[in-house]
């Protein structure tokens, strides 16, 4: 049977590279062997100690631009008005560096809270700054907020949603997709959890919320009291004052119109709490965050063991975020030892998402990069001629989702996050990366390269690199969330040998260390690493 029953005692190398390959991007030998002597519940904590003043910010050329509240002095650049690929190099740059679960949940409430870049870098700057804001916060306080953001107003059309020209847009996908979501269809017009008339009727309640970029400067006017982040404005003249009445799916409750912009703000508030006060909204936002990192398969016993505790935990801490994530993330269940047979459903059963696959294979190897602030351009080169160029080949177009359900992998059932795997992405993740890391490559004189050998002799990792077979199940317990058998084993084994014996290679490697000459043994341990990363294995965690 299903638990959510907390794992004591330490979770060991092979349930730490679990848990950081799912909850971060960050899984290097050295963070895996630090988290192998915690229990889950302490693992967890670290896990949530979020340091923002870790990441400089968004800089052009070496310079800070985007000014803030907390600093207004930057000065606004234009000539990357346009040009958002310096705020991607940033954000991944923070991704790939960040060794707290902050910026993977960022990325997971991006996939539910969907917007497009619509507006000025700036403003899109503060949709992703409100993301991460609340990555260990209250989803129903993020829902309030991410109602007034004016990437949000654009991308979905609120501004223009008047008294006089109601626009049901944000409306609509506000409860179709973001919060409580579609339950059967009951009738015309009927989907168990909400009806039309629900839209219609939060439209009304949302009249009057607006939106405009203003500048990089003048949008610092107007800001959240509590996140200190841009936000748009309440237009009074704009906004439906009478009363609305909501259908039997909601109790039939009626939200009183008010003739204030405090009012206004009192009537998104109502219309929020009346939403999230359903089992449905907390059992949404359940299924999703099992999806993202533990399985896309939800069976009657998954819904009634896994779900309807996370569902309760969610209503009973007003929607926070850590509080449900940590309950998943500490059980017995995330860590597949709830039966029998230790990690046989569970384990390697998700696909890694673009980010997980690239981020994470930079972290695993090791991959030294250009320093964020004293080599700007060039790490700009990089993230954008090599990471977002190939995170676009592997169907995630960075902070640009397919439409407003997000990306597939994170939406369409029955699938979910199979989609990642298609002809196209599948023969780019075996062959747009790995291959040209080890080959090395070069933007603005700086060698980016996986150094086979280095790594294998200074990472830590490896306790006896001389024997082929201890160095190859060392491979698969870093790599791999399973151990190959049989043939896999040996071909892979194949893959380092080229068709000698173990013998030869204790005699190449002994003969690097005694000579510092790893020609011969680089050629072997190249092929070794191309096999593993090009494999099926791979793929998943």
């Amino acid at each position: 049977m299903a638990s959510i029953a907390p794992r004591n005692g330490p979770i060991g190398f092979a349930n730490a590279a679990h848990l950081l390959r799912r909850a971060t991007y960050n899984a290097s030998s050295e963070r895996i062997k630090t988290f192998a002597g915690k229990t889950a519940a302490e693992a967890l904590v670290l896990l949530f100690q979020f340091n923002p003043s870790q990441f400089p910010a968004p800089r052009y050329s070496g310079q800070e631009y985007i000014p803030t509240k907390a600093n207004p002095s930057p000065v606004f650049q234009p000539t990357i008005h346009t040009n958002k690929n310096w705020l991607r190099h940033w954000w991944l740059h923070c991704a790939l560096t960040d060794e707290s679960m902050q910026h993977k949940l960022a990325y997971f409430l991006h996939t539910i809270f969907v917007a497009d870049e619509t507006t000025a870098i700036f403003t899109v700057f503060d949709h992703h700054e409100l993301l991460k804001w609340h990555a260990k916060g209250s989803l129903k306080e993020l829902a309030v907020r991410m109602t007034r953001n004016i990437n949000m107003l654009f991308y979905l059309d609120n501004r223009e949603n008047t008294l006089v020209s109601p626009n049901e847009n944000y409306a609509r996908e506000f409860l179709e997709l973001f919060t409580i979501q579609k339950g059967p269809q009951a009738g015309p017009g009927n989907y168990t959890t909400y009806t039309e008339q629900d839209v219609q009727q939060a439209a009304r309640v949302l009249t009057g919320i607006d939106g405009n970029q203003g500048t990089a400067e003048t949008r610092l006017n107007n800001v959240d009291p509590v996140t200190q982040i841009p936000q748009g404005t309440l237009t009074l003249n704009k906004h439906d004052k009478n009363n609305k009445t909501f259908s039997a799916a909601f109790g039939n409750r009626t939200i009183t119109g008010r003739n204030t912009t405090q009012g206004m703000a009192q009537e998104l508030q109502e219309l929020v709490d009346m939403v999230f006060e359903q089992q449905a909204t907390a059992k949404s936002f359940s299924r999703r965050i099992y999806r993202f990192f533990v399985n896309r398969n939800i069976t009657d016993e998954i819904e009634a063991d896994i779900i309807g505790p996370m569902a309760n935990t969610l209503m009973q801490t007003g929607y926070n975020l850590q509080a449900v994530v940590t309950q998943l993330l500490v059980s017995v269940h995330f860590y597949d030892e709830d039966d029998a047979e230790k990690g046989d459903t569970l384990w390697g059963a998700k696909v890694k998402d673009p980010l997980e696959y690239v981020l994470g294979l930079l972290n695993t190897f090791r991959i030294t990069l250009p320093d964020y602030v004293a080599q700007n351009n060039t790490s700009y080169q990089f993230y954008n001629n090599a990471i977002m160029s190939r995170l676009l080949r592997l169907d995630l177009p960075m902070w640009r989702p397919f439409d407003v359900s997000g990306y597939p992998a994170h939406s369409k059932h029955p699938q979910y996050d199979r989609t990642w795997i298609t002809p196209v992405s599948l023969a780019s993740r075996y062959n747009d990366f790995i291959i040209p890391l080890i080959a090395g490559f070069r933007y603005s004189g700086f060698l980016f390269k996986f150094d086979t050998v280095l790594f294998v002799h200074q990472s830590g990792h490896f306790t006896d690199p001389s024997n082929a077979a201890t160095l190859v199940n060392e491979c698969y317990e870093l790599l791999f969330p399973a151990k190959p058998q049989g043939g896999r084993h040996t071909y892979f084994m194949d893959a380092l040998l080229g068709g000698l014996s173990t013998i030869n290679w204790r005699n190449d490697w002994n003969n690097y260390l005694a000579t510092n000459n790893k020609t011969t043994v680089q050629v072997a341990l190249n092929r070794l690493f191309a096999a593993l990363v090009r494999c099926p294995e791979y793929q998943t965690c």
